[in-house]
């Protein structure tokens, strides 16, 4: 999905809409509590800024929307340049290695927010639950069942299918001197594949595609998000009395470059939600997809 190719997504499970909707349901519960009882009561229900992890992730959720474009546009420029010395793209290589390298650390940086809104709910409702602000530390917790709390273990053990391979990359980038490089493999079309390849053993570790490997962790990564609302849903109604579900949810339309993280999901991860459209325009043939 370059910049030049309008992409338009329609998705119910947008985490940033749901914790908006979220705020917005407690600051009426607050009026509607004060006008039948006192005003003090009311306040409990008022939420009257943002949460520090809300925020935070809407910021690195925009941040890593920006990297994922720029490494999806620097991609396609290898891919469809001709790989001889004469040709050979190297101002694209060098800042698609930036963009790959950045990837894994800000990926891991938007999961420890993820982790923090966890926490932030817990910590307020159900605080005997051993919550952590570190998505690593909540995994262990969940692994050794020490959370203290069934469901959520069971919803975060999910993450470990594909979370310790994510954090395994990004620990050996940023503490152990690893270097990521660009590949290239022929396709049976003949054209170019970028892949990613480690230089820390030798000899080096060749990686898969880079798309399909960040495309299998964003599908991940989604379906935990989906089933990360559907627990909350369950824990509204329990801790704020918020009869809500999948149906009432908000609908985003993401439309741009905004939607890459869902579209390289759907893409290359094969991500696919009953309320998920996507609909781009393709060399002027508009496709419709409805899951």
């Amino acid at each position: 999905m370059n910049s030049t190719r309008p992409i338009r997504i329609v998705h119910k499970n947008d985490i940033r809409a749901y914790l908006g909707d979220w705020k917005n349901h407690m600051n009426i519960m607050s009026n509607s509590i004060s006008e039948r009882v006192s005003k003090a009561e009311g306040q409990r229900y008022h939420i009257a800024r943002i949460p520090k992890p809300f925020e935070s992730f809407s910021f690195n959720s925009d941040d890593l929307t920006i990297l994922f474009s720029h490494l999806d546009n620097r991609l396609r420029v290898l891919e469809e340049t001709s790989i001889t010395p004469s040709q050979f793209p190297y101002q694209a290589y060098a800042e698609a290695k930036v963009f790959l390298k950045a990837c894994y650390v800000f990926f891991l940086i938007l999961l420890d927010d993820v982790a923090g809104i966890i926490e932030y709910f817990y910590k307020k409702n159900e605080p005997y639950v051993r919550v952590k602000k570190k998505f690593n530390d909540l995994l262990k917790k969940a692994n050794e069942d020490e959370l203290y709390s069934r469901e959520l273990s069971e919803l975060i053990n999910g993450a470990g299918l594909w979370f310790p391979e994510l954090m395994r990359r990004r620990d050996d980038l940023v503490h152990k001197y690893e270097t990521l490089l660009i590949s290239f493999k022929h396709n049976q079309d003949g054209k170019n594949i970028a892949g990613q390849f480690s230089t820390k053993e030798s000899p080096t570790i060749e990686y898969e595609d880079t798309r399909e490997y960040f495309g299998f962790v964003l599908c991940e990564y989604h379906k935990f998000i989906d089933k990360l609302l559907d627990h909350l849903d369950e824990k509204f109604r329990v801790w704020y009395g918020i009869v809500q579900g999948e149906a009432s949810r908000t609908t985003s339309i993401i439309e741009g470059t905004a939607g890459i993280m869902l579209w390289w999901a759907y893409k290359y991860g094969n991500y696919r939600h009953k309320d998920l459209q996507v609909v781009e325009n393709n060399e002027g043939e508009v496709v419709n997809e409805t899951i």
